[in-house]
């Protein structure tokens, strides 16, 4: 039982640094290439659940950007 614990502690600082990666990621986006996802995201009605993610992705980049007062999609 303590190692499937300790396999699950595992797992979500995997899952955690990974998503910290995509974030710095997104940052170093363009602001036009940014803007070219998000429409990519809001053109495309069946999505996949990758595409899903990175699409909430894209629009938290610019929730980020607009909060720093900088104002891209």
């Amino acid at each position: 039982m303590a190692a499937q614990s300790w396999a699950g502690i595992a797992v979500l600082g995997t899952v955690i640094s990974g998503l910290a990666g995509c974030e710095s990621k997104l940052a170093s986006l363009s602001d036009r290439e940014l803007q070219d996802r998000i429409y990519e995201c809001n053109a495309q009605r069946s999505q996949s659940p990758g595409f899903a993610i990175s699409c909430d992705n894209y629009r938290r980049e610019c929730e980020n950007r607009r909060d720093a007062g900088h104002y891209v999609c």
